[in-house]
C-alpha cells in the first residue's frame, strides 16, 4: 500500500514538473515575441518617469481618449509595423545604443498611431530562407516573409560596428567615432521601398585631462542617426494600413 502511495506521489511530481517546464516554456516564447515592443515602448520612459505629467497633456491625453471611445465599433484600424532590429556593433554597452535607438523609434510611431510587431519571428524567418545577412535581403522577399501575415509596413535597422579613432595634440585628448546604420521601410501592401539608405555619422568629444571612452561619443553619433530617422519616419511612413495592388 505504501508502495502504491508513493509511486503515486511520484507520478503526480512528474506530471507537475512537465507542467511547470511547458508553462515556463510558454512564458519565455512569450517574452522572445514581444521583448522589443516593450522595450521600443518604454526606452524614454524610463528617463520620464521621475517628472511629472503636465495638465495640458493629460488633458490632451484624456481627450484624446474620449474622442476614441466615441467612435465605438467604427474606430480606425491602426497600421501594422513589424521591426527588424540588428545591432552588429558588438561593443560593451549595446543595451545603451539600443535604448537610444530604441527612444527615437517610440517618438516616430506613438501608440495612437502605429501597432507595433516584433520583428524576431520573422528573422528567423528569413534566416530560412537564406538570409543569414539581413542587410542583402531584397524588395520582394520582404513581402514573401509577411505574407499573410497582415502587417502594413516593416522597418529594418541595423546598427554596423563603430570605427573609433583617437586623437592626441599637444594639448588635448579625443576620439572620434563613426557609427552606420542602415535603415529601410517597406510597404509591404504595394511591395515598393518607402525609404531605402544609410546613415553614416561621426561625432567627437576631446578633454585636456585624462581620456574619453567609446560610449559617450558613440552615443553622440547614434543619437544624431535617430534624429534623421525620426524625421524621414515622420515625413514618409503613412498613417493608414496599406493597400495591396
Amino acid at each position: 500500500m505504501k508502495k502504491k502511495i508513493v509511486a503515486g506521489i511520484f507520478a503526480a511530481l512528474c506530471c507537475v514538473g512537465v507542467n511547470t517546464s511547458a508553462g515556463a516554456t510558454e512564458i519565455h516564447e512569450s517574452r522572445v515575441q514581444t521583448n522589443l515592443v516593450e522595450r521600443i515602448r518604454t526606452a524614454d520612459k524610463i528617463e520620464e518617469k521621475a517628472a511629472s505629467e503636465s495638465f495640458s497633456d493629460r488633458i490632451a491625453e484624456i481627450t484624446s481618449e474620449y474622442n476614441a471611445e466615441a467612435k465605438g465599433a467604427a474606430a480606425i484600424e491602426l497600421p501594422k509595423v513589424v521591426i527588424l532590429y540588428v545591432n552588429h556593433a558588438k561593443s560593451t554597452y549595446d543595451d545603451a545604443v539600443d535604448k537610444e535607438i530604441f527612444k527615437y523609434l517610440n517618438a516616430a510611431l506613438p501608440e495612437r498611431e502605429y501597432e507595433l510587431v516584433d520583428g524576431e519571428p520573422f528573422i528567423e524567418k528569413l534566416n530560412n530562407m537564406g538570409y543569414m545577412d539581413l542587410s542583402m535581403v531584397e524588395r520582394a522577399d520582404y513581402t514573401d516573409a509577411f505574407a499573410g501575415e497582415n502587417i502594413d509596413y516593416c522597418i529594418y535597422l541595423e546598427v554596423q560596428p563603430f570605427v573609433a579613432r583617437d586623437k592626441v595634440t599637444f594639448f588635448t585628448v579625443g576620439k572620434d567615432i563613426t557609427t552606420a546604420v542602415l535603415f529601410r521601410m517597406v510597404n509591404l501592401g504595394t511591395g515598393r521601398y518607402i525609404y531605402n539608405g544609410k546613415y553614416t555619422e561621426k561625432a567627437s568629444d576631446s578633454t585636456m585631462i585624462g581620456g574619453i571612452g567609446n560610449k559617450s561619443v558613440a552615443l553622440k553619433a547614434i543619437d544624431s542617426v535617430g534624429e534623421k530617422m525620426l524625421a524621414e519616419i515622420k515625413e514618409r511612413l503613412p498613417k493608414e494600413r496599406s493597400i495591396a495592388e
